[in-house]
């Protein structure tokens, strides 16, 4: 995961070489109230998360943080070079975010992609170091927890997106997602989740690069094997379960490292 610096006064340029079933994922944070815009000539599928890991689907941007381009290719493989800023393409119109699922990188999808004029602005590249880490908040400790939560249906199903599981987890919690991502894959299984909502309560402690929270987590969720619904791992209604999360940050990031059963 690459930290990019996008501002609303210049333009940037990435580029690599994408490939279908894969993900180039870069960071970057916004304000409220700010708008995404890019533009590519390569036929590439783009995604873009909110902070809050929400698929963006206008060029708005309605949270303040961290935000997450994902690109993939349709099928195959291909070199591209993509443009972003943080306001409008001067002389050119600006693209808006594609509306696509991340399932739409399977074969024989119909990928986003976009022509530009050659008259291209001027560009300039910049990428910025990770951000200093601070402390978190129980409320923040709380809120990356329901961002792990809403992943999961990305995460647990496919596409089975392993580079977001690489954003959100580090040690002994992401070598655990990852043999789950494996194993799901190898059964032709899949989570379906209907609700995933935590509650913060008691234990609760954060230093510099360290925090640890407690939590009652409500899932309403179903897992498919081979099309069956497999009885023993389905919830059958909303459950509730206590937790305990640990988050350590992890190159300017903040991952969880550990789940404990209460």
């Amino acid at each position: 995961m690459k930290q990019l610096s996008i501002s609303s006064t210049e333009t940037i340029q990435e580029s690599g070489q994408a490939r279908a079933g894969k993900y180039i994922g870069y960071a970057f944070e916004a304000q409220s109230g700010q708008e995404l815009s890019y533009r590519t000539k390569d036929n590439i599928c783009v995604w873009v998360y909110a902070p809050d890991t929400q698929l963006l689907t206008t060029k708005n941007l309605t949270q303040n943080g961290k935000y997450i381009i994902q690109i993939s290719a349709p099928q195959g493989s291909t070199s591209f070079s993509l443009e972003m800023t943080l306001g409008s393409f001067a002389a050119v119109s600006s693209l808006t975010p594609s509306t696509l699922s991340p399932a739409s990188v399977l074969p024989r999808s119909s990928p986003p992609s976009s022509k530009s004029s050659p008259d291209l602005p001027a560009r300039s590249k910049s990428a910025a170091a990770s951000s200093p880490v601070t402390g978190l908040s129980e409320k923040e400790t709380a809120q990356l927890v329901q961002n792990w939560l809403n992943a999961k249906k990305r995460l647990f199903a496919p596409p089975y997106e392993e580079e977001l599981a690489a954003n959100l987890t580090t040690g002994d919690r992401y070598t655990k997602t990852i043999g789950a991502i494996k194993w799901l894959r190898e059964n032709n299984a899949y989570y379906q989740y209907k609700l995933a909502e935590v509650d913060a309560f008691g234990n609760f402690s954060a230093s510099s690069d360290q925090a640890q929270i407690d939590v009652n987590v409500t899932e309403d969720l179903v897992l498919y094997i081979n099309g069956r619904v497999d009885e023993k791992n389905t919830s059958f209604g909303s459950k509730t379960k206590g937790y305990r999360f640990y988050f350590r940050a992890d190159r300017g990031n903040w991952k969880i490292e550990n789940v404990e059963s209460l």
